[in-house]
């Protein structure tokens, strides 16, 4: 590979755990196994200390921004400079004078603050921080038009995310049950923050429609944290639902791929909440569970419908369509072999165009049809 070594620039990175530091993290090691020289700026860790090709800044603000827009002015001039997020890495790229400038983007970074005292400062902070960029790349179709509706003539593309699909892949679903106390049943899983805009009462809901029979033969696994998990517990309990849904609060990442090789399909209804600034800009939760052969059902809103290709391992539903998900629920009581098939279509799309290596062509491709080389 010919061209100029890059800095990425993200204060999501790891040990810190999210999806943006997980794409900058995989972006940074595909570039290096395609011999590229890449230097990361980011900010202090809790475990280890900063690799060989890592400037760690201090976390303690404003210090770290002013650390880390001195490490950027230190870097070669004319190395490219990819921006985890807009704000504040993709403004302090921009002071630090970094060119060429690339900036990712995710989704719900780009709607307004929920501060009207602050909105139009915000709204032309953003257009300028995109429209200076030299290239914004958004994780799906939706992110790329809310790039364009913040900052008409910004130079943008979508590349969709992908998935470490050796890590998540394919294993004993009778032994991850029965990890689970699950043998025997048909599982549903979700895996997200508990929040009202994720649609996990869409979820109870469906369940709730079922007759008797079929809901004594699913359990519908929860995993993640978050302030409304005490109203949905309430609310499965008024809905009767509560028997068959089980709360399993934190999942630890490595502990992930074994909770969805345990679920028969997942589940992730997720609305667009503009005004409180929440939406699935993409949802790599749905590519996690494809991966490890596992059949999805998303809501067709915001990003989701680039995670979720119908007919190969995947339905969309509406976002509030409990009736059209509990009609799927029926079907994998019924047919549970051909949620299987679904599950190995949905690992083969995948394998065929999900992959990391596959993001970071099509990522170089894009940056090299407009002049920026790296190397």
């Amino acid at each position: 590979m010919s061209g100029e070594p890059v800095t990425l620039f993200s204060f999501d990175y790891p040990p810190l755990a999210g999806g943006v530091s997980r794409l900058c993290a995989e972006l940074a090691a595909g570039l290096s196994r395609r011999g590229a020289a890449v230097g990361v700026v980011t900010q202090a860790g809790e475990a280890g200390p900063a690799g060989p090709d890592e400037i760690r800044v201090t976390r303690a603000r404003p210090w770290r921004e002013m650390s880390a827009l001195r490490a950027l002015r230190r870097r070669p001039r004319g190395a490219p400079t990819i921006s985890g997020i807009w704000y504040p890495e993709g403004v302090l790229a921009g002071f630090a004078r970094a060119w060429p400038r690339v900036v990712l983007a995710h989704g719900a970074e780009l709607m307004p603050t929920r501060s009207r005292l602050r909105r139009n400062l915000w709204r032309r902070l953003l257009a300028r921080t995109l429209r200076g960029a030299d290239l914004v790349v958004a994780n799906s179709a939706y992110t790329h038009g809310l790039v364009r509706a913040a900052a008409p003539g910004a130079e943008a593309v979508a590349v969709p995310l992908a998935v470490d699909h050796e890590r998540f892949s394919p294993g004993d679903r009778a032994a991850a049950k029965a990890e689970y106390g699950a043998a025997g049943r048909r599982v549903i899983s979700s895996v997200s923050r508990i929040k009202r805009h994720k649609g996990h009462d869409v979820v109870l809901r469906a369940l709730a429609s079922l007759d008797e029979d079929a809901r004594r033969g699913l359990l519908y696994l929860i995993a993640g944290t978050g302030p409304d998990r005490a109203a949905l517990e309430a609310e499965s309990k008024e809905l009767g639902v509560a028997e068959c849904v089980r709360w399993l609060g934190f999942v630890a990442e490595d502990e992930l791929p074994g909770l969805y090789r345990a679920s028969d399909l997942f589940v992730l209804c997720t609305r667009e909440a503009a005004g409180e600034r929440e939406v699935e800009g993409f949802g790599l939760v749905f590519l996690e569970a494809q991966a490890c052969a596992t059949p999805v059902v998303g809501a067709r809103a915001g990003g989701i419908p680039d995670a979720v290709k119908e007919g190969e391992g995947g339905w969309l539903v509406g976002p509030d369509d409990s009736e059209a998900l509990a009609d799927i629920l029926r079907r994998l009581v019924d047919d549970p072999a051909a949620f299987e098939a679904a599950g190995r279509s949905g690992r083969e799309r995948v394998e065929r165009e999900c992959t990391w290596d596959g993001y970071v062509d099509r990522f170089l491709a894009e940056l090299s049809a407009r002049g920026i080389e790296i190397g």
